[in-house]
């Protein structure tokens, strides 16, 4: 049964998934312009013609499409909103890619196997239970030495951000500028459907919650994963975890410094691990 919570963010999202655009020749466009994947750089390597990825939460497919036009790997999407795995759909068959999109609840999907890759960008934080959903990514989707690939919106690094847009509300502010201030911290959102997309989900979502890397390690670690580098660091060696969790207030004052900055910064953090073999 789908919660009310759930229930609430699917209607919202419906209306506009998140990150599309004006139509599917505008994203097929942005695809073939520039290998969005090369924005996580620990991801590229897991990816071959012979790995199984799974993204949970596809949206309009803009990341599975990617890696499957520039890895030829085989892609899976999974998403609860129709109207998102539609137009994703519409994608792949004018590149002409063999990525497989599927509408399903992440809470209920039964892969046939489980996956290499699997891979989650802001969306576990839009379900009714953020943990819950990262413990049955890793546990029920990601094979023995396989890897998941998770980002979610940081405890620390978030605050800034949503306190801004908050003070402009309660001050009375109304949707145009609030979409204007947005628009000048994100000023290379140039399509004004993907922008009002971006808008929507950075700022009118109905529901997020926001998290710690220090609380996914017992996730990790009751799934059987190890972890293996994180946004938090840059993606650099994990020399001492400690002083990367010891880092993590600090987050805040650097929302501070990027609204002060005039930058987008939307307090997400992410993070890599493999699952041990049996």
């Amino acid at each position: 049964m789908v919660s009310a919570t759930d229930q609430q963010v699917l209607a919202f999202y419906k209306n506009l998934p998140f990150n599309c655009h004006s139509s599917p020749d505008e994203q097929i466009n942005a695809i073939q312009k520039r290998n969005s994947v090369l924005t996580y750089p620990v991801l590229p390597p897991l990816l071959s013609p012979a790995t199984r990825v799974l993204e949970v939460g596809c949206g309009t497919g803009w990341l599975s499409n990617s890696i499957s036009q520039y890895y030829k790997a085989q892609v899976t999407g999974i998403d609860f909103n129709p109207k998102a795995i539609a137009f994703c759909q519409q994608v792949a068959q004018r590149l002409q890619l063999s990525t497989q999109f599927s509408e399903q609840d992440l809470f209920a999907y039964q892969p046939e196997q489980a996956f290499d890759v699997v891979v989650s960008l802001g969306v576990l934080h839009h379900t009714h239970d953020c943990l819950a959903a990262v413990r049955r990514v890793c546990s029920e989707f990601v094979a023995p030495g396989g890897y998941v690939f998770i980002g979610l919106y940081h405890h620390y690094g978030r605050k800034p951000f949503l306190e801004h847009f908050q003070a402009m509300h309660e001050s009375g502010a109304d949707e145009a500028q609030l979409l204007a201030r947005y628009q000048q911290l994100h000023p290379y959102l140039q399509d004004e459907t993907l922008l009002r997309s971006w808008f929507r989900d950075q700022v009118q979502h109905p529901h997020e919650t926001q998290h710690t890397l220090a609380e996914m390690l017992p996730i990790l670690e009751e799934t059987g994963m190890t972890l293996l580098s994180t946004s938090l660091n840059q993606f650099q060696p994990i020399e001492s975890l400690a002083d990367v969790l010891a880092s993590e207030p600090s987050f805040y004052e650097l929302g501070v410094e990027r609204l002060r900055e005039n930058k987008y910064f939307p307090g997400f953090f992410l993070f890599l691990a493999r699952k041990d073999r049996v």
